[in-house]
């Protein structure tokens, strides 16, 4: 049986500002095209997106049988007649990657799609194929910012729907939207001194939003006229939900970001954003640097006297692996082949949960290539593995359904397709190391 292998993606590249076009047009022809093409192929929300990740997934593909379809988009026409393509037919089933996330804004920038239009193709591509990337829970648990988990700091969730007469809260009615904000703002600070948190600021978070574009710290005060003058409003129409998280505010020392592969701990680096100043954007504050990161972390660790950096990240290590529980609970419990865990280190010594990011999030060390773990290599081998697994295991269930009717006593011999769904059998998987070529499948394990 020849295995399809579907991979989505865009070709839109780097949308140019007209201040942008004003300061190409001073370059010289040479000098502008290389920029161009550096530019188009920066990724926007995940390395994982990178033209050169999606080649190396292509070739291991090709390497373990599959026939690979491309199917490159460039903006809203070309996106939804991909799920047109699924519908008809004409994007014939097997596996999937959708090299591409939901966000917040009307245009279709690099791999970035407007959310009201990501979903339902995805969903019709989940439908039909085993999907490799991204996770189709998690992905929008997290790009959503949906998720929840008592390792959080105190926060509170607002998930507003627009109605034609205006934005209003899920489950309040009809109630006024700024009563509701009132209303979880005590809440907050309720929680807030129960961990022994300050309330003089906290961060509000937009769903469908990365890297701090989104994300402000606000005086509660502000935060009301913050949500309803600034973020509603600056909606798209197309927008029909968001989710807005107010978040008490940590005294950060740093970021520990962690990779895991199949549950397990993997690479890790010391990184944050820097504190942003009260009312300014967290993306404005820019970003700590890796190695001093780390220097600052150990020696906070040497004046606290509670434990040694090494003990630290061993720590948050058993809580990464808590929080990889609660994701496998999230998704029905298939388990995430590939997950980023990120803790907060607060200056009373204490960690929070701060991301769980999606499945397809930046690799650790994506700054120091020569630092990566997992490598892009070891993950498009697993990637690839898993979904042969998937339906290798799928066929096989479709053939003992088959058996079961073939020894009826009737002349007239009933074919009964088992169902698609990914998680519709139990199986398992073993692999060997990342670099060997040979690996085993085992179905109805």
């Amino acid at each position: 049986m020849v295995k399809t292998f579907n991979i989505v993606y865009s070709t839109t590249g780097w949308i140019q500002t007209p201040a942008w076009k004003k300061k190409l047009a001073a370059m010289p022809q040479k000098q502008r095209e290389k920029f161009i093409r550096k530019r188009n192929n920066n990724a926007q929300c995940s390395d994982m997106t990178l033209p050169y990740f999606r080649e190396q997934l292509i070739r291991e593909a090709q390497r373990q049988g599959f026939k690979v379809v491309r199917w490159p988009f460039r903006g809203k026409d070309a996106w939804l007649k991909i799920g047109e393509a699924v519908q008809s037919g004409q994007m014939v089933p097997g596996s999937a990657a959708v090299l591409c996330h939901a966000w917040s804004a009307e245009k279709y920038s690099h791999e970035c799609v407007p959310a009201w239009d990501f979903y339902p193709v995805l969903n019709a591509v989940m439908a039909k194929s085993d999907m490799i990337y991204p996770h189709p829970q998690l992905d929008q648990l997290h790009s959503e910012k949906r998720y929840s988990s008592k390792m959080m700091a105190p926060t509170r969730f607002i998930h507003f729907v627009r109605q034609p007469s205006g934005w209003k809260v899920r489950g309040q009615g009809d109630k006024d939207v700024a009563q509701v904000i009132k209303q979880e703002l005590k809440k907050l600070k309720f929680q807030a001194s129960a961990k022994g948190l300050r309330f003089e600021d906290l961060m509000v978070k937009k769903g469908l939003s990365w890297g701090g574009y989104a994300v402000k710290r606000c005086v509660p005060g502000d935060v009301e006229e913050f949500i309803t003058e600034k973020i509603l409003p600056g909606l798209p129409k197309s927008a029909q939900k968001i989710t807005v998280l107010l978040q008490a505010k940590l005294d950060i020392v740093s970021e520990l970001r962690w990779c895991m592969v199949d549950g397990e701990l993997r690479g890790k680096e010391w990184k944050s954003l820097k504190e942003p100043k009260r009312g300014q954007l967290a993306v404005n504050a820019g970003y700590q640097n890796e190695d001093k990161a780390r220097k600052d972390v150990d020696e906070f660790c040497k004046e606290y006297g509670k434990y040694s950096i090494d003990e630290l990240e061993s720590r948050i290590g058993q809580l990464c692996k808590r929080v990889y529980s609660e994701a496998v609970s999230d998704a029905g419990g298939e388990k995430p082949l590939y997950m980023r865990v990120d803790f907060l280190l607060d200056k009373q010594g204490r960690v929070w949960l701060g991301e769980r990011e999606s499945w397809g999030a930046d690799l650790n060390g994506n700054d120091l290539y020569e630092k990566m773990d997992p490598t892009y290599k070891e993950l498009t081998e697993k990637m690839i593995n898993r979904t042969k697994c998937r339906l290798m295991g799928k066929l096989r269930n479709t053939r003992k359904v088959r058996s079961k009717f073939s020894s009826s006593t009737s002349p007239k011999r009933r074919h009964v397709e088992a169902p698609l769904s990914p998680t519709s059998s139990k199986r398992r998987c073993i692999e060997s190391s990342p670099t060997s070529s040979k690996r085993a499948c085992i179905a109805g394990a």
